[in-house]
């Protein structure tokens, strides 16, 4: 709620042109700084709340482009483009401390990168380097060598881009920067695999792999676990591979570069059986997988000559690659349009500071209306939050009292196993069993109304949904709905089977449902069939669990809920 508020006061302060709107985006920047290393993602959108940050002034618009860059480095979003890095430099420059110098022109300089220029950005890396040696920053420095290998690993120059991975390590390891160490440690490595230096490269590798052994971060033991798999692939050691891509897909978040390693580790041994039980475990919906997912599956039919199969996979995989292709041409041409869109909101920003000051008047009417939404919003929130409480303060009391009651109700039994002999107060106790027995049971009761699966049913059964050929009720719910009823009727499940040991799981979970004590009705259109289906499938269950009697006016609810106990 707090985002919105600073959101508004932004948006408004910038037509009206207050000297407050500078004070409003600190706040909120102040805010963006604190969320960084706590929450990025909530970080990212409360920066974005910014929407027009060409309309800053310099001092702001540039410690609005250090968070945008601090943030990318957390959650590797894009990098914004040179023209606004370039703007908070010349800020930077003049009045920013070493640090901050170094910092903006590294971001300065990988944006060059990430939009081809590395000759710009090289000019870029080597200005960083000498604030940051001078001054013996040797994070920065450390990130900088790093940039620039990377920058020589792009042009194939791969014996310079170990040298600069190797000054990078040096400093990494000067300030116990254990993750980047290993990282740096890791990308020597795989540039030694790309000039065939296996032996040499695994070396590497291997002390990287005991340098992350002392790090928390799972995502770096696991690219070092992944790049020990590709270099024991390459040495032909496959059993070993395997091993390490393994440990790398359990760990590591990002998992698609294991899994493609794996099944085309197994494709290369003919371990078929392996590759496909590998790819079935992989999530088949998640549409960031479908592409390698269908390459994955020609490999494997490939492999198996079964050529037809291996074909249909292989059409479907490059239509993919061509709709991405694509979609990534059309994203660069968006991003050549936001530029271009972002020059002319810098223009219109000098042409609206001349126009301004006559829309104030407008401006403060347009806050107070905005301000009275906000207030009757915040009221609306607060009565519902407390609406809501009420209800979990409830529910929290029943469930508080159900454990009392079931608690009280085993001593009292215990208490009445005692007795050898009937008396007045083996009749006493009796008594307090049957009455904390009726409670339990309106304690279970209420528990189950007030339970989220169950208020889900009665609106599920309220719904009108013309056409449908299907139950209302997912196999999802029929196992919430079974998970819920098992807990508040513990003895449920025992007593049933005790009655039909072989009953299907099916009728089980049917069980289940009538305990909710629904009318044939309301179950009718839960499940999508007629009344008389009901009341028949509810006649054949009790045939199965042995209670069918046909003059029998008892409900199969009312039967469970008297004899389970």
């Amino acid at each position: 709620m707090r985002k919105l508020i600073y959101i508004l006061f932004i948006s408004t302060f910038l037509v009206s042109g207050c000297n407050k709107q500078q004070s409003v985006s600190d706040r909120l920047l102040n805010e963006v700084e604190k969320a960084i290393v706590i929450n990025p993602d909530s970080a990212s959108n409360l920066l974005k709340g910014i929407s027009s940050p060409e309309k800053l002034d310099d001092k702001t618009f540039a410690r609005w482009c250090m968070l945008s860059g601090k943030i990318t480095d957390e959650i590797f979003t894009t990098i914004l483009p040179t023209y606004q890095l370039e703007r908070a430099y010349d800020w930077y420059s003049s009045h920013g401390n070493p640090d901050e110098q170094a910092q903006i022109l590294i971001y300065l300089g990988r944006s060059y990168f990430a939009e081809g220029d590395y000759d710009k950005a090289m000019s870029i890396y080597t200005n960083a380097l000498d604030i940051t040696e001078k001054h013996k920053l040797n994070n920065l420095t450390g990130y900088t060598y790093d940039y620039i290998g990377d920058l020589y690993r792009e042009k194939f120059m791969f014996t310079e881009a170990i040298k600069k991975y190797k000054t990078a390590a040096e400093y990494f390891k000067k300030e116990n920067n254990t993750d980047s160490y290993a990282c740096a440690l890791k990308n020597i490595g795989r540039e030694y695999a790309c000039i065939d230096s296996l032996s040499r490269a695994l070396e590497i590798l291997t002390i990287a792999d005991s340098v992350a052994a002392n790090t928390k971060d799972i995502e770096v033991t696991a690219s070092i676990n992944n790049a020990l798999g590709n270099i024991y692939v390459m040495r032909e050691e496959y059993d070993k591979a395997e091993k390490y891509f393994l440990k790398a897909l359990s760990a590591g978040k990002e998992k698609m570069p294991d899994y493609v390693a794996l099944i085309d580790l197994y494709t290369t041994t003919d371990s078929i059986d392996k590759a496909k039980e590998l790819l079935s475990k992989m999530p088949q919906d998640d549409p960031q997988y479908t592409c390698s997912i269908n390459y994955l599956y020609y490999q494997i039919h490939n492999a198996e000559r079964n050529y037809k199969e291996a074909l249909a996979y292989l059409e479907e995989y490059v239509d993919m690659v061509d709709s991405i292709v694509y979609a990534d041409s059309q994203s660069k041409i968006l991003s050549i349009e936001s530029k271009y869109n972002h020059l002319k909101i810098s223009q219109e920003v000098d042409r609206l500071k001349i126009k301004q000051q006559s829309y104030i008047i407008f401006s403060v009417i347009c806050i107070s209306c905005l301000l009275l939404i906000m207030i009757v919003y915040l009221l609306y929130r607060k009565q519902a939050k407390e609406k809501i409480q009420k209800q979990r303060d409830e529910l929290n009391r029943i469930k508080t009292n159900f454990l009392y009651v079931s608690l009280e109700l085993e001593e009292k039994k215990k208490l009445l196993d005692t007795f050898k002999e009937k008396d007045d107060n083996y009749n006493k106790i009796e008594e307090e069993i049957s009455l904390l027995t009726s409670n339990y049971k309106e304690l279970q009761h209420k528990s189950l109304e007030n339970s989220p699966v169950f208020k889900e049913l009665v609106r599920l059964a309220k719904q009108n949904k013309p056409r449908n050929d299907k139950p209302l009720i997912t196999d999802k719910q029929w196992k919430l709905i079974a998970d819920e009823i098992t807990y508040i009727y513990p003895n449920l499940s025992k007593y049933i089977y005790s009655l039909c040991p072989n009953l299907p799981e099916q009728d089980f979970l049917y069980c289940c449902l009538c305990m909710c004590g629904f009318d044939t009705n309301t179950e009718a259109r839960l499940l999508n069939i007629a009344s008389d289906s009901v009341r028949k499938k509810r006649f054949r269950l009790r045939e199965k669990l042995g209670i069918a009697l046909l003059n029998d006016k008892t409900t199969l609810y009312e039967y469970l809920i008297s004899n389970m106990y």
